[in-house]
């Protein structure tokens, strides 16, 4: 049985409590709009499924976190293989279909995550860009494919590095040292904050830009996005990682009270704007495959490939910056 650090239980305790308290408030407030627009019921029902899509992606992320890094490597891996499905169905819709490359990556993600779950090697971080292209072009090739074969090629390996490659990084994390004392949450802290800095500046990005946006910041890609909900996202990104980063992180530990002010601050732009892109990178994709959403696994959110957007760039990003910060 695992021991479980009292950080990574407070942690888990906010995050619920955070999550109760917003699933009150919006039931709250779509009551309200329904009993006065019978033409808001669907919108309703959407925002109430994406209420319990929540719930259970917390409870996947809680149990993750008790089994330490098999458990993250498992849950990210399964989300990657469910986000390769997402992007194979949005890609067959504007080009050749290829299951045989598909099924490839399927394969040599299992095996990255495998590595990388079980052991701190980073062999199969370096490994992974030149297989991926490798096995891709093989297949390719094997099955003889002139038709579109640039746009295939060059399409699948971008999901490869984008999709699975990108969001890995959440694993190595763990490599960083973890946060001492009593209130620390040990290795996982750095995967907590992370995913924690990156979902909420999801969901500031969105509710500021749906109150006060005014200026459309990527209309050819994403329409919903503002400069003002970019903005208020990075605010509240940069506040939570000052106020959370003592606890799960090693970024103010042992340097003045200044320094690990701007190291955090640095942090929470960073995943701020990398995770900024990686959304509209991913619109971009569904735009040009006229979709919504890239699925309809989660209901009121869309697919796993919109959940996880975010995170195939901010994932990389931080765990490079935090890297170049140890290394230096």
């Amino acid at each position: 049985m695992p021991v479980i650090a009292n950080g990574l239980i407070f942690s888990l305790a906010i995050a619920y409590a955070a999550l109760m308290v917003g699933s009150i408030l919006r039931l709250l407030s779509l009551r309200r709009k329904t009993s006065v627009d019978v033409a808001s019921a669907g919108v309703a029902t959407k925002r109430r499924g994406s209420l319990l899509v929540w719930w259970i992606l917390l409870f996947a992320f809680t149990v993750a976190l008790v089994c330490g890094r098999p458990g993250i490597a498992t849950l990210f891996c399964v989300a990657s293989l469910l986000s390769l499905r997402e992007f194979q169905r949005i890609f067959r819709r504007r080009s050749v279909d290829a299951p045989l490359v598909w099924l490839t990556l399927i394969l040599l993600a299992v095996g990255h995550y495998w590595v990388i779950g079980t052991s701190d090697a980073m062999w199969s971080v370096g490994a992974f860009p030149f297989v991926a292209l490798a096995a891709v072009t093989a297949v390719e090739l094997a099955t003889v494919r002139s038709n579109d074969y640039l746009r295939t090629t060059a399409g699948f390996y971008w999901a490869g590095i984008l999709i699975v490659l990108g969001p890995s990084h959440a694993v190595l994390t763990m490599n960083f040292p973890a946060a001492t004392g009593a209130w620390s949450a040990g290795a996982v802290g750095w995967c907590i904050f992370l995913v924690l800095l990156t979902e909420t500046n999801d969901i500031a990005q969105a509710l500021v830009g749906r109150v006060w946006g005014r200026h459309k910041l990527a209309p050819m890609l994403s329409p919903g996005k503002t400069w003002e909900g970019l903005l208020g996202g990075m605010m509240v990104s940069i506040v939570l990682a000052v106020a959370s980063a003592p606890w799960l992180t090693t970024l103010t530990f042992d340097r003045p009270p200044w320094s690990g002010l701007l190291i955090s601050a640095g942090a929470g732009v960073i995943i701020s704007l990398t995770g900024f892109l990686g959304d509209v990178n991913i619109s971009g994709l569904k735009r040009e495959a006229r979709l919504k959403d890239s699925g309809t696994l989660l209901p009121g959110m869309g697919g796993m490939l919109d959940r996880m957007d975010s995170l195939t760039l901010s994932a990389p990003a931080f765990y490079y910056f935090v890297h170049w910060l140890h290394r230096w």
